[in-house]
């Protein structure tokens, strides 16, 4: 049962994100937005970019499975939709990840892994839908994920931006979201 709702949820957002999107006007005024949906470990949680990533926290366990749903879009097209990770501590078990038509690249000089999806403006598309498994890494140890969305910013060519930064630290703790100070 498990297994139907979460497949019945990504065809639900991949109807909402991969339409057509609205013709690019003059200025393009709506901000893209995202969602990370995570759940293992008797938790469930949905962080978006309405979230206040800033003063929360994510505490995942060492080791246990941890299934995502990320999506990103924006109502006049999609650019581009990323998600960075660091590859030390943070394993993908779908495979092949990620799944097309989302790419993986490792920035020269870094230790992170970049999963992105660009759209064309050719044919702009409202947005995109990453599923997937992944496994936290190391004991005791702080990180963090980046996500981003961009769109093509209508005639002006000027992006609308939308990002955020979520804590994360990963030990033989309870999967729980905590509220820091910075």
């Amino acid at each position: 049962m498990k297994m139907f709702n979460n497949v019945l949820l990504m065809i639900s957002l991949i109807l909402v994100y991969a339409c057509d999107a609205d013709d690019e006007t003059d200025t393009d005024d709506s901000q893209p937005r995202f969602s990370f949906r995570i759940t293992g470990d008797g938790f469930a949680r949905t962080f978006t970019h309405d979230d206040d990533l800033e003063h929360l926290q994510l505490n995942l366990r060492h080791d246990a499975d941890y299934d995502f749903i990320f999506a990103g879009g924006d109502t006049g097209g999609t650019k581009l939709i990323q998600m960075q990770y660091p590859t030390d501590y943070i394993e993908f078990s779908t495979t092949p990840f990620p799944p097309a038509p989302w790419e993986l690249t490792f920035p020269t000089g870094t230790l992170s892994g970049i999963i992105y999806w660009q759209g064309d403006p050719s044919n702009p598309l409202t947005g995109n839908v990453l599923v997937g498994t992944l496994r936290p890494n190391g004991e005791n140890v702080a990180l963090t994920f980046y996500f981003r969305v961009e769109d093509f910013g209508g005639d002006s060519g000027v992006s609308n931006v939308t990002d955020g930064v979520l804590q994360i630290y990963i030990g033989d703790h309870e999967t729980e979201v905590v509220t820091i100070n910075n």
